[in-house]
């Protein structure tokens, strides 16, 4: 796990990764990261060789779950989706998954938080299922999605590619936190320029006057909020799809 503190939404921003040459694989991340410096690295290891490849697949991604499931950290990670593996040697898999847990618990006041939080979920029974629990549902084309924060309310619907068109009429926030990314500031400063996000008269934030699209679903939610955002968890359904004419 790579660990760094989050001035969006969650108190951390995590990001969770299987490697065998773990030095290659951090070398590798550090050249294609787009964020921050991570300040903290976990490990977790086998010293037996039974982590074998589809078992290390099928924790990775039920730490990716769970952490999202916490609603405390940012995870970078796209939602999970697990290899399929026989009931034995998931249950193995199940075991290691819980003394990793215990395992990453000392390491940060925050981090010991979460994986608390995962251990108490597991006992309320939330993940120890037959089946692993369904993962969050993606951002689906031609739906309607809204995000609503203080100072900031949009719409927006996901395009066939991959692109987050924003509503026109959409409230984006005032001002802007040092967290928004390089190209989230650029991306604002051209649509002042523009004339196309204008500021509110008598208010403290800026109208969008015409739809925009936005290279991603994280990077709409930034320019609607003003900051770093979590884009998996920032848009939430609308109570109406394009084309229906009525409420669902």
């Amino acid at each position: 796990m790579l660990i760094a503190p989050d001035a969006g939404d969650r108190a951390m921003r995590i990001y969770v990764g299987e490697a065998q040459n773990l030095l290659t694989r951090l070398s590798s991340h550090e050249r294609d990261r787009h964020y921050p410096r991570y300040v903290q690295i976990a490990i977790v290891v086998s010293t037996d060789n039974q982590l074998r490849e589809d078992i290390a697949q099928y924790i990775e991604q039920r730490l990716i779950q769970a952490l999202i499931q916490t609603g405390m950290v940012e995870v970078e990670n796209k939602p999970p989706a697990y290899p399929d593996l026989p009931l034995d040697v998931r249950a193995v898999a199940e075991n290691f998954f819980r003394d990793a847990l215990l395992l990453l618990s000392p390491i940060e006041p925050m981090t010991g938080m979460a994986c608390a939080t995962i251990l108490q979920q597991e006992r309320l029974g939330d993940f120890l299922k037959d089946d692993p629990a369904p993962p969050p549902a993606g951002i689906a084309s031609s739906v309607v999605y809204e995000l609503r924060r203080e100072h900031c309310h949009a719409l927006a619907v996901k395009a066939e590619d991959r692109t987050m068109r924003i509503l026109a009429g959409a409230r984006i926030a005032g001002e802007i936190h040092f967290s928004l990314p390089k190209r989230g500031r650029e991306l604002r400063a051209r649509l002042i320029a523009a004339g196309t996000l204008v500021r509110e008269p008598y208010g403290e934030a800026f109208v969008l006057l015409q739809d925009v699209s936005v290279f991603s679903y994280r990077g709409a939610a930034d320019l609607v909020t003003g900051r770093k955002s979590d884009g998996y968890h920032s848009w939430k359904l609308a109570n109406f799809n394009l084309g229906d004419g009525e409420e669902t």
